[in-house]
C-alpha cells in the first residue's frame, strides 16, 4: 500500500524526473514500513543483525534516486557516451562500498566468533560481487525490457520463491521479509497502468535486500548455498535471447524462464528442509 500510493501519486501528480526519484523510496519505504510491522520498533544500533535491513532500504533508496541516466544534452554523442558511462561506473562503486558496509553490519558476528579478519572481508568481497552482478544483470535486463512492469514481474516471482526456500529452510522471519520486499515492489507496478517504465531505480533496492535476505538465510538459517545462488540469478534467465514478434509471448516465455530456477531452488530447499520433528 505504502509502495502504490507513492507511485501512483507520482504518476499521476509529478514529472518525470519526480517518477524517477519517488519509485526507488516507494520501494524503500514500502519495504521499510512492512518489516517495521513485523518487528515493531527497534533500537539503534539494532541488537539482531537482521534488523539493519530497513536502514538497508534507505540507503540503496537513495542510490537508486540518483541512478545515473543517459540525456540528451549539447554535447556529441561520444562526450554524452563517456561521461554515461563514468556516472555509471561512479553508481556502482558507490553501491559497492554501501553493499560491503552492509555485508559487514549483517555479518558481525561471524566477524566477532568465527572469522579472522582476512576470512571474514574475502567473505564480504565475493558476496559483495555477488550482489553488484545482481545490479548489473538488472540493469541489462532493464534496457531490454519491452513491456512496462516486466521487470517488477519477474522480481516479485523472485521474491515468491524466496518467501517459500526461507520458510522452508526454517526462518519464518526472514520468509516474511521476503514477502514484504515482493510486495512493495509489485506496488511500481502501478506504473504499468499508464504503460510507463520506471524500473532502473529499483535495481539497487532490490539487489541489496534480496542479497543481504539470502546471505542471513545462508548464514543464520538452513538455505542451501544452491538455492540461494539460484534465487539471486533466477532474473538472469530472462536474457536469454527469445525471437519471437508477440511481445506478449516473449513475456510469457522470460516469465517461465525465471520461474525454472525458482522452483528448482524451492525443490532443493524443501529436501534440505529441517524435519518437522524440530
Amino acid at each position: 500500500m505504502v509502495s502504490a500510493g507513492l507511485c501512483g501519486f507520482a504518476l499521476y501528480g509529478g514529472k518525470e524526473r519526480a517518477r524517477e526519484v519517488v519509485v526507488p523510496f516507494a520501494v524503500g519505504l514500502g519495504y521499510l514500513s512492512g518489516h517495521l510491522m513485523i518487528t515493531g520498533w527497534a533500537s539503534f544500533p539494532p541488537t539482531d543483525t537482521t534488523n539493519w535491513l530497513p536502514y538497508f532500504a534507505l540507503a540503496a533508496a537513495v542510490l537508486g534516486a540518483f541512478f545515473p541516466e543517459g540525456r540528451a544534452s549539447a554535447r556529441s554523442a561520444q562526450e554524452e557516451s563517456r561521461a554515461s558511462e563514468t556516472r555509471t561506473w561512479a553508481h556502482r562503486l558507490l553501491f559497492v562500498l554501501v553493499s560491503a558496509g552492509a555485508l559487514r553490519l549483517l555479518l558481525k558476528s561471524k566477524f566477532q566468533f568465527s572469522w579472522s579478519l582476512g576470512q571474514g572481508w574475502i567473505w564480504v568481497a565475493c558476496l559483495g560481487g555477488a550482489i553488484l552482478l545482481l545490479a548489473i544483470i538488472l540493469e541489462a535486463l532493464v534496457r531490454r525490457s519491452a513491456i512496462a512492469g516486466e521487470v517488477p514481474a519477474f522480481l516479485v516471482i523472485t521474491c515468491a520463491g524466496t518467501f517459500g526456500a526461507l520458510m522452508l529452510s526454517g526462518s519464518m522471519l526472514l520468509g516474511q521479509f521476503a514477502a514484504v520486499l515482493g510486495a512493495a515492489v509489485f506496488g511500481s507496478l502501478v506504473f504499468s497502468v499508464r504503460k510507463v517504465s520506471q524500473d532502473r531505480g529499483i535495481v539497487p533496492v532490490f539487489s541489496l535486500l534480496m542479497g543481504t535476505l539470502l546471505v542471513s538465510a545462508y548464514f543464520f538459517a538452513e538455505l542451501p548455498a544452491v538455492s540461494a545462488g539460484l534465487l539471486i540469478f533466477a532474473p538472469a534467465a530472462a536474457l536469454v535471447p527469445i525471437n519471437i514478434s508477440s511481445k506478449l509471448q516473449a513475456f510469457g516465455l522470460r516469465t517461465a524462464l525465471v520461474s525454472a530456477p525458482v522452483l528448482v531452488a524451492l525443490v532443493l530447499a524443501f529436501r534440505s528442509s529441517p524435519p518437522l520433528s524440530y
